[in-house]
């Protein structure tokens, strides 16, 4: 017997990711790749279930990319979030799936 409807998780799962985001937001802790108030991606599109997002370069140069989501969410929220050269950054992630693949 279910004790609560899906849309109910979902939109929990939902209020509590945002909730977290605004703190985040707030304190500063998410400027690094998603930006600071005010700045534009270059270019914002969905690869099938993911939310791409192309952010300026780094002041650094250092490229950057913030991969999240899953398939066990209440609710789809697969992204990914990157700065830099997009052929470098394919590079660098390629590196990082064979250095995790070293783990199993």
């Amino acid at each position: 017997m279910q004790t609560h409807r899906d849309s109910d998780t979902a939109n929990e799962f939902l209020q509590r990711l945002s909730k977290r985001a605004d703190r985040m937001l707030a304190a500063g802790e998410s400027e690094i790749t998603s930006g600071k108030p005010g700045e534009e991606p270059l270019a914002v599109w969905r690869h099938g279930d993911i939310q791409v997002t192309h952010m300026p370069d780094d002041p650094d140069g250092v490229l950057r990319l913030s991969i999240g989501g899953g398939d066990d969410t209440p609710v789809k929220c697969n992204y990914l979030v990157f700065r830099g050269d997009v052929g470098k950054c394919e590079s660098l992630l390629r590196k990082a799936l064979a250095a995790i693949t070293k783990y199993k």
